[in-house]
């Protein structure tokens, strides 16, 4: 059944006197108050308490942030300096290498020890000449945070310990057969000696032996009184 030019009118519902539509409101509002539209409605948008959260999480950021870049910086700072040769007023990177017992022995072990790295073989004439020296010293002053750490050169477990079994020498001793280490820390002669401060820095550099008067010139006067 058609229903050509028939129509319902369409009732179209009126607001209830007085209310204003959202945008009205804001206009009439700032009308009233008598202040820009523009300033008004930023206003609007960014209230105080929207303000100080949006400022809360920001720092919150900020606080994470400086936090992970401090442990970053914590990390890089504790991280083992490479091996080098020593050089004077600097610090000795870390090596670790196995001692007569099979145990691995690190020069950060002994931080915040006076600490005198002996590279040594049993074939040279001059450290074997040196042993009873640095034996004596040792003896004396182990108790002031001080100690020797004689490496082996070159050798085999068994060459070395029984040449310090022989001599009677009581410091540890640890061993570089493939003499990687000296090999890093640029040594060619021996004996060399390194002498590292309880702060970590090389203090003295010295190569062939050292007399009891040396090592009292030396060594002496970086040991804890």
């Amino acid at each position: 059944m058609a229903c050509a030019g028939f129509s319902i009118p369409l009732q179209r519902r009126k607001a209830p006197a007085g209310y204003l539509f959202p945008a009205r409101r804001i206009l009439f509002s700032d009308q009233i108050r008598g202040l820009p539209v523009a300033q008004r409605m930023l206003t609007h948008r960014t209230r105080p308490d929207s303000l100080r959260r949006t400022l809360g999480y920001a720092m919150i950021a900020a606080g994470a942030l400086l936090s992970l870049l401090i442990v970053v910086l914590l990390i890089l700072s504790t991280r083992s300096q490479p091996l080098a040769p020593p050089k004077v007023g600097a610090p000795l990177g870390d090596f670790t290498l196995q001692n007569l017992n099979g145990e691995n022995v690190s020069l950060k072990n002994y931080a915040g020890k006076t600490v005198l790295i002996n590279i040594w073989a049993s074939w040279c004439g001059p450290c074997r000449a040196e042993m009873p020296y640095l034996e004596e010293y040792y003896s004396a002053h182990r108790d002031q945070g001080f100690t020797i750490l004689a490496l082996n050169a070159g050798e085999s477990r068994d060459t070395a310990a029984a040449y310090i079994e022989e001599i009677g020498a009581t410091f540890p001793v640890v061993l570089d057969p493939r003499k990687e280490v000296v090999s890093q820390l640029g040594v060619n002669n021996y004996p060399t000696s390194i002498l590292i401060g309880a702060d970590g820095v090389v203090k003295a550099v010295r190569i062939g032996l050292l007399t009891p008067e040396l090592l009292e010139r030396t060594v002496t006067p970086h040991l804890s009184r």
